[in-house]
């Protein structure tokens, strides 16, 4: 786990403290898939934690997400929004933020994803 978040830190091109501040929130999101059982395949359990970090960063930074609404909720399974309501709910309450539901939908569909390819192991 220790190499997948330094390269998401590469990736994202965070210096060492601002990374760090991020920790306590990285082990929320970590006890929480553990707690439900979902394990991501390693590519995409990069992707998921850059995301999750970004979104960390514009939720403290105050940067709101501009991605229109396109993707509707209904196509999400409700396991993968409860999940996903449980992971950026507590951040957005942390950061004293109103939360964009896109954000929870966004992060619902790469559960959900991680949920599939579990079933098909």
């Amino acid at each position: 786990m220790e190499l997948l978040l330094k390269d998401v830190q590469e990736r994202l091109k965070m210096a060492d403290e601002e990374f760090l501040s991020y920790d306590t929130d990285i082990k929320h999101i970590t006890q929480i898939l553990k707690d439900e059982e979902i394990e991501f395949q390693p590519d995409f359990k990069l992707v998921f934690y850059a995301h999750m970090v970004s979104l960390m960063k514009r939720l403290k930074e105050d940067i709101p997400l501009n991605c229109g609404e396109d993707c509707p909720e209904e196509e999400v399974e409700i396991r993968a929004i409860k999940v996903a309501e449980k992971l950026i709910e507590p951040l957005a309450k942390k950061y004293v933020r109103d939360l964009n539901r896109m954000e929870i939908i966004l992060a619902g569909i790469q559960l959900q994803l991680a949920i599939e390819m579990q079933k098909q192991e």
